[in-house]
């Protein structure tokens, strides 16, 4: 995304197709990329890293000292005429670059229009970020995941949701911090503040780092792959 928008910012017909790859100590930005912006894409891979937290070895990636591979090549002729005829084509006369499957709906059960379960888990992903750059929690690290599983009602051929059925965060963590605090310390800054009152319930289910330990993380607990 942040080659995407450094492309777009100079030369807004830029055509980018870019994946991201990253292992343990290693950044690779590889695709096909047909722009006017001048781009310094190293530059833009480090930042980035910075800007979400991998500062360290420690956290799973050092953005100042990691390898970064740089691998962008123009858009195939071949594709490009089939496409938007190389410039040639009008917007109405433009195709597909690649092909997708899709599925789903707008729903009207959130403001986003997106089911509940999405907004609620994106939410709370963005809440572990923000309570640990703002010292909130600062045992947090970068690396993490959620899920938020909810009930639904019929009424009249829609479904309504009624309650959260069950909750898990999975968030990296500093070797230090036991995982009491780490349960009472999600609970009170992160989903409290997420998840409506009026979703919760004695029998809502929470699993907060069910596996018990998440120190080593990043890219150097996984591989990192982004998908088109």
């Amino acid at each position: 995304d942040a080659v995407l928008d450094a492309c777009l910012e100079q030369d807004p017909l830029s055509k980018v197709a870019c994946e991201t790859a990253t292992k343990t100590g290693m950044v690779m930005v590889f695709g096909e990329i047909t722009t006017k912006a001048k781009v310094n894409y190293e530059e833009i891979v480090r930042k980035t890293c910075k800007g979400i937290g991998f500062i360290s070895e420690d956290v799973g990636l050092d953005a100042d000292t990691c390898k970064v591979l740089v691998h962008i090549e123009e858009q195939s002729p071949d594709i490009g005429q089939g496409v938007h005829g190389m410039g040639t084509k009008t917007l109405e006369e433009t195709g597909a670059g690649d092909q997708g499957h899709m599925f789903g709906y707008a729903t009207d059960e959130t403001e986003e229009l997106m089911p509940l379960t999405h907004v609620l888990a994106t939410k709370i992903g963005y809440r572990l970020t923000q309570v640990r750059k703002d010292g909130t929690c600062p045992w947090l690290r970068p690396d993490g995941k959620t899920q938020v599983t909810v009930e639904y009602s019929k009424e009249g051929g829609a479904v309504v949701p009624v309650r959260v059925h069950t909750i898990l965060i999975s968030t990296q963590h500093s070797p230090d911090v036991t995982n009491e605090t780490i349960h009472k310390e999600l609970m009170e800054h992160v989903i409290k503040p997420v998840v409506p009152e009026k979703y919760l319930d004695e029998q809502t289910i929470f699993h907060l780092n069910p596996s018990g330990r998440f120190v080593i993380g990043g890219p150097h607990g996984d591989a990192g792959l982004t998908g088109r």
